[in-house]
């Protein structure tokens, strides 16, 4: 973490709750939560690409509970020249890859999309987000995923 301090890059943590979107279960029992740190990799005007080099998170799928670790790419585009600080609204685009260690979902991928206003270092954002295992059989999950970016460096 020192190291990644000194460099000449942005590290944004993330925290977030999801819930599902489409369910049949009246007592929202399946919610997740999750916890992420990346990395800005060089941007281009208007859009700022981050790798999430280390997602964790907690959830209850199908009435079972797990954890999950991930990685992935994000995108955070915006009108304003540089979308970071930028004090506007940004289109956040996500897919990434995991693997989940409980009951149903293993390995999957994940994508999202979502909306997100950047106000100084602090980032507020609403995503849909799609989980879908490696195998044919296993379980999709539908989430809406409301959550906070934070600019930690840079």
């Amino acid at each position: 973490m020192l190291l990644a301090a000194l460099l000449p890059a942005q590290i944004v943590g993330t925290l977030a709750v999801a819930a599902p979107s489409a369910t049949r279960n009246p007592n929202w029992a399946e919610l997740a939560a999750t916890a992420k740190l990346g990395i800005a990799l060089p941007s281009a005007p208007h859009t700022l690409v981050l790798w999430n080099f280390a997602g964790a998170g907690f959830d209850r799928l199908a009435r079972q509970n797990g954890g999950a670790l991930e990685t992935g790419l994000e995108a955070w585009i915006s009108l304003a020249r540089r979308p970071a600080l930028s004090f506007g609204p940004l289109l956040i685009l996500e897919a990434a890859v995991g693997r989940r260690f409980g009951e149903g979902l293993h390995g999957y991928t994940a994508v999202g999309i979502g909306a997100g206003w950047s106000w100084g270092s602090w980032v507020p954002f609403v995503e849909y987000r799609r989980r879908a295992g490696f195998h044919a059989t296993s379980p999709v999950d539908h989430q809406i995923v409301v959550g906070v970016h934070y600019i930690l460096f840079g």
